[in-house]
Parts: structure tokens; sequence; C-alpha cells
């Protein structure tokens, strides 16, 4: 009996096999299809599409497994077409199942409130110095945004602000927008980007209204490393160019272009950079190179760094802190000594 259940399920399997090598042909015409209509670099586009249509032919990528392939095609299109933000995910669906994009966010929302919308530790650190260690940027939905407000309120009358993004792998672009709102004063415009496949240029602001109190004026401290990607980039970015903000830790990730999303054969995501976004300011962005820092560190000490810095920084300008003087000065001495160690 156990020799024919097992005959069964390897037959079945080598079935299932067959069936997804005969449908990969299928799955990479499809692919190269998308990156030479939506890939924002045009002729990059067409010369990636090519080359994926001459591996369709030499069977490249028949002999792997769903996950192999993902992987496998996800470093390919990096590579090969120099942008860390083409990716593909293997995410299989039910073949009945239409893709309803309401029912999916519903399904995403609640990942995200299991994960308190990205927000994961909010402390006053001492020198009534806020800390917010966030780490991905879900869809800006009410509830999100009530977190994110509830968040600010907490820190807003600290002296400074440690920002920790590090392990951050990014996410929506309008919730770095509203997250970016809370520091400038009035509408400010923030980047513009430019999406090749319909011809629209679309100029980013800042809310002049939040949620929650603005926080002004006040030192801001970063901390990155190389898992900081794309949306995490996007908020460091714009408040080390815009409000001096101070970055710390390892170079970042360097994906700077926005995707859209594709779904390939109910089995696979596909993500496409589809436009290139500029600084109002630099006219320029962090693609390949990563956000400019201003002290490099191991990533594990990078918090240590910002507090001491920022102790540093409110005692030279004599803040008004719940620690004398000479216990600021002893703090910044400790932490000296982990930094050494």
């Amino acid at each position: 009996m156990k020799t024919s259940i097992y005959l069964i399920l390897l037959i079945t399997t080598l079935n299932i096999n067959a069936q997804t090598h005969n449908n990969r042909s299928a799955q990479l015409k499809e692919i190269a299809d998308k990156i030479e209509a939506y890939y924002i670099f045009e002729n990059i586009g067409k010369e990636l599409s090519q080359k994926l249509n001459i591996e369709i032919k030499n069977k490249t990528f028949d002999k792997f497994t769903n996950q192999e392939f993902a992987d496998s095609l996800s470093s390919y299109l990096a590579k090969n077409g120099n942008d860390l933000h083409f990716n593909v995910l293997y995410r299989p669906i039910e073949k009945k199942e239409e893709i309803n994009e309401k029912e999916l966010l519903k399904q995403y929302d609640a990942i995200n409130k299991q994960w308190n919308y990205g927000f994961e530790k909010i402390l006053r650190l001492d020198g009534n110095i806020g800390y917010i260690q966030y780490t991905g940027f879900p869809p800006a939905n009410k509830s999100a945004i009530q977190t994110l407000n509830a968040t600010m309120d907490f820190v807003s009358n600290t002296n400074a602000l440690i920002l920790d993004l590090r392990d951050n792998n990014g996410g929506d672009g309008e919730m770095v927008k509203q997250f970016l709102s809370y520091f400038f004063t009035k509408k400010t415009k923030i980047s513009e980007s430019y999406t090749r496949f319909n011809n629209k240029t679309n100029i980013s602001y800042t809310n002049k209204k939040v949620g929650g109190k603005k926080y002004l004026n006040k030192p801001i401290y970063i901390l990155v490393n190389n898992r900081t990607i794309s949306a995490a980039e996007a908020l460091a970015y714009e408040l080390q160019k815009n409000k001096g903000a101070i970055i710390i830790g390892e170079k970042t990730y360097g994906a700077a272009n926005p995707v859209k999303a594709f779904y390939i054969d109910n089995l696979f995501h596909l993500f496409v950079p589809i436009s290139e976004v500029k600084n109002a300011i630099t006219q320029s962005n962090w693609e390949h190179k990563g956000v400019d820092l201003d002290v490099k560190i191991k990533s594990e000490k990078a918090l240590n760094m910002a507090h001491g810095l920022a102790l540093e920084k409110l005692l030279n300008n004599k803040a008004k802190m719940e620690l004398t003087e000479k216990e600021v000065q002893e703090k910044i001495r400790g932490l000296k000594i982990e930094l050494e160690k």
C-alpha cells in the first residue's frame, strides 16, 4: 500500500514539474514583453527582452523548480538590467482565483497590522532623545497613518531624533511622503519622477498638515545598513538633502527607481522599475551608489555612535536635558568605550 501511494505521489510530482517546465517559455516570454513595455529605460528594456528570448531558445531556466526559477531570474535581471529593483517572487495562487486588488490589500493590511505597520520600537533615550525603529513602509492607509501620527506624537517633545532604518526593505512611496511631512513647516517639493510607458511626470510634495505634532528644527540621525532599501533609502536621502540629517552606518542597497508589480501565470510576482525619481535639490538619486554616509561605521555600532553624537551636540548647544552636564559627559564617555570594543 505504501509503495502504491509513493508511486502515485511521484507520478503526480513528475507531471506537475513537467507541466511547469512546459510553461516556462511562456512565462519568460510574458516577462520579456512586460520589461520591454514598462522598464523606465527603453533601450535597456529592449536589450534585456532580447536576451530573455535567447534564454528561452537555450532552455536556460527549464530545469529549475519554481522557487529556483524566481531566485535565479531575479539575479539575472538585476545583473543584466543593471538595476537592483528588478525582482521575481514565487507567490502561487489558485488558477480559478481571480486577482482582486482590494482583497489583496486587505490581506496585506492584516499582516501589516500584526507588525504594527513597521513601527518596531519607540523609545526615549538618555538626554531626552527620541528613537524610532522602523522596519518597513506599508501602504499609507488610515491605520498606518494613525500609527505614524501616534509615533511622532510620542517623540514630539524630545531634543533630537534617531531614526533606525537598518534592515528596512522599503515599501510604499506614499508612506515616505507622509513621514517626511512631519519635518517641513509648509508644503514643499521633494522630488519628481518620470514614467516612460505612460509618458507622465509626477511631482511629490510634502503635506502642509499632518495628524500629529510636527518635528521641526531639531537634530536628526538616521541609522542604515546594506539592507536599507528603496523607500527606506528615499526617507534617509530626502531628510539628508533637505534637513541635514546625519546618516550613520553602512552602505545602503542603492535601489531608487519605483516599480510596478505584475502577476505571471498565477505563480510569480514580477517587479519592474517603471520610473526614474530625482530629488528637487540634487536633481539626482541614490541608484546603485546608495545614500551618502556622513559617518561610516559597523551597523551594530551605529546606535551608540548616533546617541553619542546627539548628546555632544545638545551639550554644546546648552540644550535643556533631564541629565546634568556631568551626567551627560559620563554617558558620552560610556558610549565611546562601547564603540572602541
